[in-house]
């Protein structure tokens, strides 16, 4: 009976598809398909469809609303997938025109820097600071030289992808994985390819671990021997939640230490959230931006607001909260619960790598993000609060919590939760 139901599935789908082919040009855009998680693991659904992804209960697929109609009649439970977003910086429409494509503007309001090609492989530029103010403020020295920190820690950076050839970065890509490809009988996950067209990507690398380059006159970042696993889930369209699922499963069963997320959305995704709940329990850090949409309390942005993840505000070199940063519900009781900042990080005026090969001043939750990551990677193996020899994300985060110093509000507040974390 199952065969049979099954069967009749892929016949009708078959028939849906075969239809849409012969639609005049005007009713194709009717047939227009978008992602959706399909509840079963039979095989047979699958091969009448093309798979995006593929989960322990799960599958997602590209359908037009007929075909998801016909599902659900057969009883089969699909729902969209959910499309989040790297963070748009605060005034974001202001900065057209600079030559910095955030991914936000329009191409018909600005068409040359949302179409910029990546940059030289040579260094053809220097940053205007070697070592800048958010390095500075993590490190608690404003006079500090940073060339090491994080040797053999792996980060998965979860974003636009990353100019891999920059001068400051080509040595610390060890993974380039695009999960955002496809197409006709093509694989969703394609190894070897990460090509940050946006920008935003490259500039987040480049906090975490920009190394100054072979000639030691580029920029540096927080942990400038820490491993990147440049993983692309953010396309033109944005971040499709499947995407970033599987790439988060993907850096798990990679040996990723530490995974970093400056993107989110208003609502939570089950697939992001099973994927979190897999990476930790392997052990894995996952650190996430709140969001550049406050100051209303509870504005924070998933996936950081799962209390599994570490969500991270915006400072200024000040230490003042921006008004853009999100906030979460903190109640002071120092204990991370759903919705609730966890750090305070430089997330204003913040240098770093660029895709053209050269550099770029950015502000939002997406830059301090990286910052807590990095610092993540260079206090790894100091971590080991239990002397086992082994290290896991509980354990870092504790001692993260120990690094931060109370700022803005006394306590455990909306904006930074346990406050800037930096080194003694």
């Amino acid at each position: 009976m199952r065969r049979v139901l099954i069967a009749t599935i892929f016949l009708i789908l078959a028939s849906v598809v075969v239809a849409g082919a012969f639609l005049p040009e005007g009713k194709a855009k009717e047939k227009a398909r978008m992602p959706y998680v399909i509840y079963s693991t039979d095989p047979a659904l699958k091969t009448s469809l093309k798979v995006r992804h593929t989960f322990p209960k799960a599958f997602t697929a590209d359908l037009t609303a007929e075909e998801f109609e016909k599902l659900k009649e057969m009883g089969i439970k699909v729902e969209r997938v959910k499309l989040y977003h790297i963070l748009a910086p605060p005034n974001a429409a202001d900065k057209c025109g600079d030559g910095v494509c955030q991914g936000f503007e329009s191409p018909e309001t600005c068409p040359a820097d949302c179409s910029a090609e990546s940059g030289s492989t040579e260094r053809t530029c220097l940053p205007s600071d070697q070592t800048p103010w958010g390095i500075e403020k993590i490190y608690n020295d404003s006079s500090i030289t940073v060339t090491t920190g994080g040797e053999g820690v792996d980060v998965a950076v979860l974003d636009t992808g990353v100019y891999r050839d920059h001068p400051d970065l080509k040595d610390r890509i060890k993974q380039c994985v695009d999960f955002t490809a496809g197409g006709p009988f093509k694989t969703r996950i394609m190894v070897g390819s990460c090509d940050d067209r946006n920008g935003h990507g490259t500039h987040v690398v480049g906090i975490i671990s920009a190394d100054g380059g072979a000639d030691g006159l580029g920029i540096y970042g927080i942990a400038p021997e820490a491993n990147i696993f440049a993983y692309k889930v953010c396309g033109g369209s944005g971040c499709w939640a499947d995407d970033i699922a599987a790439a988060i499963r993907y850096a798990t069963d990679n040996g990723a230490e530490i995974i970093s997320m400056s993107l989110g959305g208003d609502e939570e995704s089950s697939l992001i959230r099973d994927a979190i709940d897999y990476a930790v329990s392997h052990g894995v850090l996952v650190v996430a931006a709140a969001g550049n949409d406050g100051p209303a309390e509870g504005s924070i942005d998933y996936p950081a607001a799962n209390a599994n993840v570490i969500a991270v505000g915006a400072i200024d070199v000040y230490e003042n909260v921006p008004d853009w940063s999100s906030r979460g519900i903190n109640d002071n009781d120092y204990e991370i619960e759903e919705k609730e900042v966890e750090f305070g990080a430089p997330g204003v005026n913040i240098e770093s790598t660029w895709n053209d090969g050269c550099y770029a001043v950015l502000d939002g939750t997406s830059m301090a993000t990286p910052h807590v990551s990095g610092l993540a990677a260079k206090v790894w193996f100091s971590a080991d609060l239990n002397n086992d020899g082994m290290v896991n994300a509980t354990e870092v985060r504790e001692y993260l919590h120990g690094l931060a110093r109370d700022i803005w509000l006394e306590g455990d507040d909306p904006a930074t939760g346990f406050g800037l974390p930096s080194l003694k």
